[in-house]
C-alpha cells in the first residue's frame, strides 16, 4: 500500500505543477496529507485488522433448526402389528393414508413441531386421540412392527434420527381406528380424463367408465349387436351396392362389374370380429382382476380369523392352567421353546397331558397348533389326550417345542381327518382313562408330517444350514450330568495336546452323553479352576481350541486347509478315528463351529458321494512316491522294468507287483499302487471315521444336504468384517439427555472407529477374530447365531478401569470410558492382547 501511495502522491505533484504553470492564482490541494487520506479511504478494507471482523455469521443466538426427510406410512388400525400388504397399502393411499415422503423443517428437539407436521400430513389422525411410532423388528425380511417407546418429552425429530435409521416409519392411531370408507377421499384425488358413454351420453372418468358400461348396456346386447358406427356403414354399403347393380346392363363394357365386390363387407366383418375379440379380452382381464382382488380379501379375512383363533386358544390355555395348582411332589418337566426361552413346571404323571399342552401353549408367541418332543422320540401334537405317563413321559426330562402354522396344508388335512377323537379337547383334567383310539400307537405313520426331518416340512420351510443346525442343536439336553464334565489344562504357549488328551479321556467315560450339555472347566498352571459353572463362554473357547487340536492330530495329513486321512494303526486300534469325528460333530452341533480343513475328497467320502481317482501327489511317503515316479517317468520298457524291480518289496506288500510288457500296463501298475496306498489301506479307518458322524443324526443331514455342509467342512472361513461386529452387538445406552448418555455416545463412536482400524491392520497383531474371542470365546459367528444376544455395556462407575472387560457366558463386552480416541485405541488393543485368557483384561 505504501508503493501505491507514493505513485499517487507523485501523480498529484505532477498535476499540481501543471496546474500552477497555467493557473498561477489557483490554490493547491491538500498535498501529501490529502493523498494519504484518500488512499486510506479507498483501501481501508485491505488494511483492516482481523480482530475487527465478526467472529461468526450469527449475530444473535438462534434455536437449532434442521431438515429431516423420511418415508412415513400411516396405518388405519390401532392394533396393527405387521406391515401392510400391497392391497392394504393401495387401500390406505386411496383414503389419504399410507406412504408419504415428508420433509420436516423445525426445531429437532420440539415435540410440538413434530406433532403438527404429522397432523398436517395426515389430517385424519387429529380425531384419533394421539398416535404411536412403530418400526420393523427381527430379521432382515421380518414384517413384524414394534412400538418405539415415547420419550418423556414426546416424539421429536432427534429421537427418530437416533432410533429409526433410514427405514420406513410407521404411524398408527392410539385410541380410535380410522375409517376407510369409499366416501372419504383425499382432498385432491388423482382422477383420469373424462370420456362420454356412447349409450347414455353421460361423462365419466376413465377409471369409472368400465364399471358404468357393464351396468348401462347388458353384455348380451353388446355381443349381439354391432357398434352404431359399424352398423350404419355396413347398411349404407349394402344399399349402394344393390342400386349400382340394378342400373347396370350386362354389356361387354361392364362385364367385369357384374362380379359383386365383397371387399367392403369383408372389411366390416373383420372389424366386427376384432372388436368382439378385444371386448372378450377386456372382459377376461376384468374378471381376472376381480378374482385376484377377491382372493386378496379372502386371504386377509383368513389371516385375521387365524389370528383371532390363536389369541382365543392362548387365553383359554392361560385360564385352564391358572385353575390348576402346581403340586410340590410332581415331576419337573423342562420346556425349551424355539426362541430359546426355558420354562419348568412340576406335573403329576397321572395328570391329563392336556394340562402340559396348556402350560406349553400359554406363552405370547404360541400358535394354535404345536407339538412337543423329547430328544430322539416321536413328537406329540397338542390335540392328543390321555395321561402324561401314557404318552411315554416317564420322568424328569426336557421337551422341545415346535410351532406349527395353520397354513400348513398337510397339517390341516391331518387334523381334519376323522379319527374318532372329536371330543378329546373336552377331556377332564382329573380323568386318567383313555379310549382305545387314544392309546399310544406303535406305528409313527400318523406323525410323519410333523417330524423335524419329514419331507413335507422340507417343502414348506426353506432348507438352509441355519435351520438344520438349529434342529440338531434343539435335541441337546440342557441338563449336564457329572460325567459330561471336561477338565482342561490351559496352555498359554499354544500347545493343544492337553486339549485333545482331556477330551479323549472324557469321551471314553462309560456314562458320557454326547446329547447332553458339556460342562467345561479350565484349570491354569496353578491348578486353579476358572469358575465352577459353564455358562457358555468356556464351552465356546474349548470347542475352538478342540478344533485346532483335531486339525493337528496324527490321523490327518496334507496342507492346513485340505486335510485327508492318514493311516495310524495305533489310533485305529484305540478307536481314535471314531472319537475325533464325534468331537467334530460336537463342535458343529453344540457350538456351530465347523472344521473348515477337510479336503474335497475326504468330505465326499464321509457323505458317501463318488470321488475322483487318487493321484500320485496324494502319496505322503516320499520314498515310495519317488519309486512310483521313476516307474511312471520311464522312457522305455527296460527302464520301467528296472524301476519296478527296485520297488519290488513295496509293490509286493500292497499286491501291485507284476510283470509288464506294454506302456499301458506300467501306467495301470502305478495307478493301482496309488489307489491302494491312498484309499484301499485307509478303508477301515475311513469307516470308523464315518461312523462317528452318526452323533445326533449329523451324518444323515450331511448325506442329504451335502452342498450346504460343504461351507463348514471344506471352504475357508469367511473373515470377519467390522460391519459384522457392528450389527452383532446390541448397545445398552443410558437415558437420553444425561451426562452418561453423552459419554456412551462418544465411546460408541470410538468403538466403531477402532474395529475399522483393526480390520485395516492398523492394530497388528490384533484381529477382529481376537476381539470376538475375547468377548465370546469363539473366533467365528456360528451359522445359527449365538444363543444369547451379544451386548455392549460401559464402565462408568470405575474410572480406574481403563481396559475392556467381558462376560463370555452372557457375551457382554464392557468398554472403558476415555476422553480421546488415541487413549481408547491403545488401551483396547493392549487390553485384549495382554489378556491371559478370554474375557479378562
Amino acid at each position: 500500500m505504501a508503493d501505491i501511495a507514493n505513485i499517487l502522491r507523485k501523480l498529484a505533484n505532477d498535476v499540481d505543477s501543471g496546474s500552477n504553470s497555467h493557473v498561477p492564482d489557483r490554490p493547491t490541494p491538500g498535498g501529501h496529507n490529502a493523498v494519504d487520506v484518500e488512499v486510506n479511504r479507498l483501501f481501508a478494507s485491505y488494511g483492516a485488522e482481523a480482530s475487527r471482523r465478526p467472529l461468526s455469521r450469527r449475530s444473535r443466538s438462534t434455536r437449532p433448526r434442521s431438515s429431516f426427510t423420511r418415508v412415513f406410512c400411516c396405518l388405519s388400525r390401532m392394533t396393527q402389528s405387521v406391515e401392510p400388504t400391497k392391497f392394504e397399502r393401495e387401500e390406505l393411499e386411496a383414503t389419504g393414508l399410507g406412504e408419504k415422503k415428508v420433509t420436516f423443517f423445525g426445531d429437532e428437539n420440539n415435540a410440538e413441531d413434530f406433532k403438527n407436521y404429522i397432523l398436517t400430513t395426515y389430517p385424519k389422525l387429529g380425531d384419533c386421540g394421539g398416535f404411536e411410532i412403530l418400526k420393523t423388528s427381527g430379521m432382515t425380511r421380518s414384517r413384524n412392527l414394534v412400538v418405539l417407546p415415547c420419550p418423556n418429552t414426546g416424539y421429536t425429530i432427534k429421537a427418530l434420527k437416533e432410533n429409526m435409521g433410514h427405514a420406513v416409519i410407521y404411524i398408527r392411531p392410539m385410541q380410535k381406528d380410522i375409517e376407510l370408507s369409499s366416501s372419504v377421499v383425499c382432498e385432491s384425488p388423482m382422477l383420469g380424463p373424462m370420456e362420454r358413454c356412447l349409450t347414455c351420453e353421460k361423462q365419466f372418468n376413465f377409471n369409472e367408465l368400465k364399471v358404468h358400461i357393464e351396468s348401462c348396456r347388458p353384455r348380451t346386447e353388446c355381443s349381439n349387436h354391432l357398434p352404431p358406427t359399424l352398423e350404419n356403414e355396413h347398411l349404407n354399403a349394402q344399399t349402394s351396392d344393390s342400386d349400382s347393380l340394378i342400373n347396370q346392363s350386362p354389356t361387354e363394357e361392364n362385364t367385369d362389374q357384374l362380379f359383386i365386390d365383397l371387399t367392403d363387407e369383408k372389411t366390416d366383418m373383420e372389424s366386427l370380429s376384432e372388436w368382439r375379440r378385444m371386448r372378450e379380452e377386456q372382459d377376461d382381464e376384468y374378471n381376472q382382476s376381480l378374482i385376484a382382488d377377491q382372493a386378496k380379501e379372502l386371504q386377509k379375512m383368513n389371516s385375521e380369523e387365524s389370528e383371532n383363533r390363536r389369541r382365543k386358544a392362548i387365553d383359554e390355555r392361560r385360564a385352564q392352567i391358572a385353575s390348576l395348582p402346581e403340586l410340590a411332589h410332581g415331576v419337573p418337566l423342562k420346556v425349551k421353546y424355539p426362541s430359546g426361552l426355558m420354562r419348568t413346571r412340576k406335573f403329576v404323571l397321572s395328570e391329563s397331558i392336556k394340562a402340559l399342552f396348556d402350560f406349553v401353549g400359554e406363552v405370547e408367541d404360541a400358535t394354535e397348533w404345536f407339538q412337543i418332543q423329547e430328544a430322539l422320540s416321536p413328537p406329540l401334537r397338542n390335540d392328543l389326550c390321555g395321561t402324561i405317563f401314557e404318552r411315554n413321559i416317564r420322568g424328569p426330562t426336557t421337551l422341545f417345542v415346535q410351532w406349527i402354522s395353520s397354513e400348513d396344508v398337510e397339517f390341516m388335512q391331518t387334523i381334519l381327518a376323522p379319527d374318532g377323537n372329536d371330543n378329546h379337547n373336552k377331556a377332564d383334567y382329573n380323568s386318567g382313562t383313555v379310549s382305545p383310539l387314544d392309546q399310544p400307537s406303535t406305528s409313527n405313520e400318523h406323525l410323519a408330517s410333523f417330524s423335524p426331518c419329514s419331507e413335507q416340512e422340507e417343502t414348506v420351510q426353506k432348507t438352509n444350514l441355519q435351520t438344520i443346525l438349529s434342529l440338531l442343536s434343539a435335541k441337546i439336553d440342557d441338563d449336564s450330568p457329572t460325567s459330561n464334565q471336561i477338565n482342561v489344562v490351559r496352555d498359554y504357549k499354544g500347545n493343544t495336546h492337553n486339549i485333545l488328551r482331556s477330551t479323549v479321556q472324557a469321551f471314553s467315560r462309560r456314562l458320557f452323553n454326547l446329547g447332553a450339555r458339556l460342562d467345561v472347566i479350565f484349570v491354569d498352571d496353578t491348578k486353579v479352576a476358572e469358575g465352577a459353572v459353564d455358562g457358555g463362554g468356556p464351552t465356546r473357547e474349548y470347542l475352538r481350541l478342540l478344533l485346532k487340536a483335531v486339525q493337528q492330530s496324527s490321523i490327518f495329513v496334507g496342507p492346513e486347509n485340505s486335510k485327508r486321512l492318514r493311516l495310524d494303526s495305533e489310533a485305529l486300534h484305540k478307536g481314535l478315528y471314531r472319537q475325533i469325528s464325534q468331537m467334530i460333530s460336537v463342535c458343529i452341533i453344540h457350538g456351530g463351529m465347523g472344521p473348515h480343513f477337510f479336503s474335497e475328497k475326504l468330505f465326499l467320502q464321509v457323505c458317501g458321494k463318488p470321488t475322483r481317482p487318487a493321484t500320485l501327489d496324494e502319496v505322503d511317503d516320499e520314498t515310495f512316491k519317488e519309486m512310483l515316479c521313476k516307474i511312471k517317468e520311464a522312457g522305455t520298457l527296460p527302464e520301467a522294468k528296472a524301476a519296478i524291480e527296485m520297488a519290488e518289496d513295496c509293490l509286493s506288500i500292497i499286491g501291485a507287483f507284476r510283470s509288464i510288457s506294454t506302456l499301458k500296463q506300467w501306467d495301470m501298475l502305478v495307478q493301482s499302487a496309488v489307489e491302494y496306498y491312498v484309499d484301499g489301506r485307509c478303508n477301515v479307518a475311513l469307516q470308523q471315521f464315518v461312523d462317528g458322524f452318526n452323533t445326533l443324526g449329523l451324518l444323515q443331514e450331511m448325506q442329504k444336504h451335502t452342498d450346504l455342509f460343504r461351507i463348514i467342512f471344506v471352504e475357508d472361513k469367511k473373515p470377519l468384517r467390522s460391519s459384522d461386529l457392528t450389527s452383532l452387538f446390541e448397545v445398552n445406552l443410558s437415558d437420553q439427555d444425561t451426562y452418561k448418555r453423552e459419554l456412551e455416545t462418544r465411546t460408541l463412536c470410538f468403538w466403531r472407529d477402532w474395529i475399522i482400524d483393526v480390520e485395516d491392520e492398523e492394530c497388528t497383531p490384533l484381529t477382529l477374530e481376537n476381539v470376538l474371542e475375547f468377548t465370546s470365546g469363539s473366533s467365528t459367528i456360528p451359522p445359527h447365531g449365538f444363543l444369547q444376544q451379544p451386548k455392549i455395556e460401559f464402565l462408568h462407575d470405575a474410572p480406574e478401569k481403563i481396559f475392556p472387560e467381558a462376560n463370555t457366558c452372557n457375551i457382554v463386552l464392557k468398554l472403558p470410558i476415555h476422553y480421546n480416541y488415541e487413549s481408547f485405541k491403545m488401551h483396547m488393543s493392549n487390553g485384549i492382547l495382554w489378556a491371559p485368557t478370554f474375557g479378562v483384561a
